[in-house]
């Protein structure tokens, strides 16, 4: 065996300079990672940041009469895009509902249009309001009688969508 076979070292299968490169790679993807997980907990907290939460009531009472209102109490203002009424299950065109309860709609009320409105928060709006206390007692019974539902769908303005059924929210429940 001579000196220069004893100076010769065996080559190692990793290199050094590859394993640098290989570690670099992997801390690359690990930041990458951690900036997209941060990125989507930026989208989320900027969209609850704006949610709107749309519950409405219907209210009765004999010195007041009866009203339908619909309040905002979320952060951020609902863009509302449909409404719909049932009466024992079956929709109904909303400008007909009194019609339907009642066979007409000629008595002291008031009536609002929801449908494509915007709600800002910690607003409502009155879908309809009867102050008239026979008319008011009347249709409130007509109303439970003929198990009046009341649909409400809405929008974020980041085009998230929910659908209230009173104080119930089913959120992506717009159709």
């Amino acid at each position: 065996m001579t000196q220069s076979d004893l100076s010769e070292k065996p080559k190692s299968k990793f290199d050094t300079g590859v394993a640098i490169g290989l570690v670099a790679i992997l801390i690359n993807i690990i930041t990458v990672s951690v900036y997209m997980y941060q990125a989507k907990i930026m989208r989320e907290q900027l969209h609850s940041s704006s949610w709107p939460y749309l519950e409405w009531l219907l209210v009765y009472n004999q010195e007041q009469g009866l009203k339908l209102e619909i309040t905002n109490n979320g952060v951020g203002p609902a863009l509302i895009k449909d409404v719909e009424m049932r009466l024992k299950g079956v929709p109904i065109n909303p400008d007909s509902l009194f019609v339907e309860l009642i066979g007409t709609d000629y008595f002291p009320h008031l009536t609002s249009r929801v449908q494509n409105r915007v709600l800002s928060p910690q607003n409502s709006i009155k879908a309809f309001q009867i102050t008239n206390q026979e008319w008011s007692g009347k249709i409130f019974n007509n109303l439970n009688a003929s198990r009046f539902e009341f649909l409400v769908c809405y929008e974020s303005i980041y085009g998230d969508k929910w659908t209230t059924i009173g104080t119930e929210v089913i959120e992506n429940g717009c159709r």
